[in-house]
């Protein structure tokens, strides 16, 4: 008998983690719920209203416009800047597939440029190489909660003439250099899907410091109602239920934030015990909201054993860990058979690329290898005593290794 349960011995923890509640609610969401059902006002109206506000306020951006999900506010960022046919969309690999498909839905074409090692976000430099005649705007994703180097990002974008959108999906209360994200770049995306920090089911909103964007993105998201020129755009709107909702979300972010961080800081005070997991964070990152605490696995420091052999000794354990994109985009069905279907544009007016060929080693090393996380209902949500057995069980691993070789 080992004394890793993977071998047979006793695991660190006797009854398996469980995932964290969540989406996490209480009788308050079903309070906010009938109040909108009992109103008879169902569609859009005071209840987006007075969340638009709440956040614009939150995320320090003058404004923030609802829609009925993240992707479609990208969407809408990129109509706004007038990005279409042909035109060149610089985007990070290690994504969810929503960074892209907006890029397509418009008929403009994809472009990925590598990411920085320390955090799984968009290199500055790797996109100013990328950098093209063409290209209109650039896409960089808060990976995992932890904001992209803005300051480089925003440099490059300047220096070209190039229109930012911010996805931070996951990114919600994030802080650059004390203001906070999406208010960085031209317009912030968010989403409100059922993982996320704050949950509507599905549910997004941009935020934007610029008065012409967001009366433009407003009428987009709708029929194109109320803008000075005729618009053929559809319609995106959120509900009032959505909104509702929202709004009682709101009031619990702060305190599970602060929950999530004083965990975190539990694990990352012991990280010293473990030879073989780094973290990294830029001084200038000033406020994370811990939707996930990126680390890096060397296999190396654990005699050579691979990172999924290493989750499966973990879980044995009673404990789990993740990564959160294990394949680059690029690599996906979508882009190597270029399965965008006929009403797509973009090659007949630009580029034809070949996204076969199309190689970012940073990512790939991390998607395949050397990227981890510890995620916000895995394990930040739960109590201090999951996170210093957290640490147990990797210790444990460690010291043992050799009975999994």
């Amino acid at each position: 008998m080992g004394k890793l349960a993977i071998t047979g011995g006793s695991p660190v923890r006797a009854t398996p983690q469980e995932k964290t509640k969540w989406p996490y609610h209480d009788e308050a969401e079903c309070e906010a719920l009938a109040r909108v059902a009992n109103s008879g006002r169902w569609q859009q109206a005071v209840e987006v209203a007075e969340f638009e506000e709440m956040f614009a306020a939150y995320q320090h951006a003058k404004h923030a416009i609802c829609a009925n999900n993240g992707t479609v506010t990208m969407e809408i960022a990129l109509r706004a800047f007038g990005v279409g046919a042909g035109d060149e969309v610089v985007i990070p690999p290690l994504t969810f597939c929503a960074t892209g498909l907006c890029v397509l839905m418009v008929g403009a074409i994809p472009v990925f440029a590598d990411v920085e090692r320390h955090n799984g976000n968009l290199c500055p430099k790797a996109f100013e190489d990328a950098v093209t005649d063409r290209t209109r705007a650039v896409i960089p994703i808060h990976y995992g909660g932890t904001p992209a180097d803005m300051d480089g990002i925003m440099e490059v974008a300047r220096k070209h003439d190039i229109k930012v959108i911010e996805d931070a999906a996951h990114a919600h209360g994030c802080e650059w250099k004390g203001t906070r994200v999406g208010a960085i770049g031209d317009i912030g995306s968010f989403s409100f899907q059922s993982e996320k920090m704050m949950v509507s089911g599905d549910g997004g909103i941009m935020t934007t410091n610029d008065d012409d964007f967001a009366a433009l993105c407003k009428s987009l998201r709708a029929f194109g109602y109320g803008y000075t020129e005729p618009l053929m755009t559809s319609n995106w709107r959120m509900s009032e239920f959505q909104a509702a909702v929202l709004k009682v979300q709101f009031t619990r972010i702060d305190d599970q934030i602060a929950h999530r961080i004083k965990n975190a800081q539990i694990f990352l005070d012991r990280l010293d015990e473990i030879d073989g997991l780094t973290y990294e964070m830029d001084e200038r990152v000033t406020r994370l909201n811990g939707y996930n605490i990126p680390l890096l696995y060397d296999a190396s420091k654990f005699k050579g054993l691979p990172r999924a052999k290493f989750f499966e000794a973990l879980q044995a354990e009673g404990y789990n860990m993740h990564t959160v994109y294990t394949t680059p985009l690029y690599k996906g069905r979508l882009y190597q058979e270029k399965a965008f279907g006929s009403s797509w544009v973009g090659d007949k007016h630009g580029r034809e690329i070949d996204y076969t060929k199309v190689c970012c080693p940073v990512a790939e090393k991390l998607a395949y290898e050397e990227g981890l996380s510890i995620g916000h209902w895995l394990n930040l949500m739960g109590s201090a005593e999951d996170m210093n057995g957290l640490v147990d069980a990797i210790v444990k691993i460690q010291q043992n290794v050799e009975e999994i070789l």
